[in-house]
């Protein structure tokens, strides 16, 4: 346990020991209206405030020496809660004539022990409260009195249930506040592991997903597909002189420049598809429900609009296309063998001259990058 969490204990701690010293002070201040009233003696209401001081005392003093963290609850809540049980069922046996007090002050008392309680620890102080409480019943039983003799015992009788009750009402908006803070840190942990989900599956830059959120996507659509036969196709999105980009405006330009081509992807994509920055200037784009022949018309838009853009507005001279590769996912193959394939097919609008979409389902078709130079060299 941290030295801040114990300080927040002690505190707390602290601030409830304020609390009981006032309600044995009601108490005290009760005992000695009956004894005016000549229902118990004087002394046992001296005894009452003169032990209720002690065990409080006692108890303050551990937490300000600092004792208390050598124990596993620092509040020791549990200690404190058998105190003042076992005190409340001693003067049961001591005043019967008014035990109805110590009775209802039980309740007051276990309230207390929720504050901080585990289920195993309440359910152990109650079976010894149980067990001390069978005491006084089987000595004074038939003793133990509901006191009102007249006006007076009347009021002091009235006090004391009002007194119990706000003494419950005073724990219950402790725990209020407790539920409600736990609430907020609740609130509070759930907006930060959002955030952080945000940061696992987003790339920080361009604000698009990252490549494991895509790896997840992509898994999603072969289920998707192997379930109910939608088509999707995988398209790879490379940038042509990005590096000339970089290497002569700076990587802060290079940076503006995948921002921009984003918000152009952005443009032409629907809702159901998904764009995820693969690494470096490199993009896929997963068009759902879509064909290859579907497909090409919004990719090639994609290409025409990074052609026509305005890539001066970074830097005179500042220029890039895109060259696209497209596949279709084709029944019984892994991701991955689809991946390849669109990744080829990119190379392959590469070396065709670039700014261009090749489909690898295009009759025709070359698989490799190799034989894309080769032939683009023949041509």
């Amino acid at each position: 346990m941290t030295s801040q969490q114990l300080n927040k204990i002690n505190s707390l701690s602290e601030r409830m020991l304020m609390w009981v010293l006032l309600s044995c002070t009601f108490d005290t201040l009760l005992l000695a209206g009956f004894a005016h009233e000549g229902l118990i003696n004087g002394r046992i209401a001296v005894l009452y405030g003169a032990l209720s001081l002690f065990f409080n005392g006692v108890y303050y003093v551990l937490i300000k020496s600092g004792f208390n963290r050598r124990f596993k609850d620092p509040s020791m809540t549990f200690l404190q809660l058998m105190t003042a049980a076992l005190m409340q069922v001693g003067f049961l046996v001591i005043a019967p004539e008014v035990g109805y007090l110590f009775l209802i002050n039980l309740f007051a008392v276990y309230a207390f022990g929720m504050l901080r309680l585990t289920a195993g620890w309440y359910l152990a102080s109650w079976l010894l409260g149980a067990l001390a409480l069978s005491i006084p019943f089987h000595l004074v039983g038939v003793e133990i009195a509901f006191p009102i003799t007249g006006h007076i015992t009347k009021i002091l009788v009235y006090l004391s249930f009002i007194l119990t009750l706000g003494r419950c009402m005073v724990i219950a908006n402790m725990l209020g506040n407790i539920r409600r803070g736990l609430a907020d840190k609740n609130q509070e942990l759930s907006i930060a592991m959002k955030h952080v989900q945000e940061l696992a599956t987003r790339d920080a830059l361009t604000n698009t997903k990252n490549r494991r959120s895509l790896e997840e996507l992509l898994a999603v659509e072969q289920n998707r597909f192997q379930r109910s036969g939608s088509p999707f196709c995988i398209a790879i999105l490379d940038l042509d002189g990005f590096k000339g980009v970089n290497d002569s405006f700076g990587h802060a330009v290079g940076d503006e420049v995948l921002k921009a081509f984003v918000q152009i992807v952005h443009s032409q994509m629907r809702l159901s598809d998904h764009f995820a920055r693969y690494g470096g200037d490199e993009f896929v784009l997963v068009l759902t429900d879509t064909t290859v022949a579907n497909g090409m018309t919004p990719l090639q838009r994609i290409c025409d609009e990074t052609a026509q853009y305005d890539w001066n507005q970074f830097g005179e001279g500042c220029g890039v296309t895109a060259s696209i590769g497209v596949t279709n996912y084709r029944a019984g193959e892994t991701i991955d063998i689809a991946f390849q394939r669109a990744d080829a097919a990119m190379y392959a609008a590469k070396a065709a001259g670039r700014n261009q979409i090749v489909a690898s389902d295009e009759p025709g078709y070359v698989t490799s990058a190799t034989q894309a130079i080769a032939r683009a060299a023949r041509a």
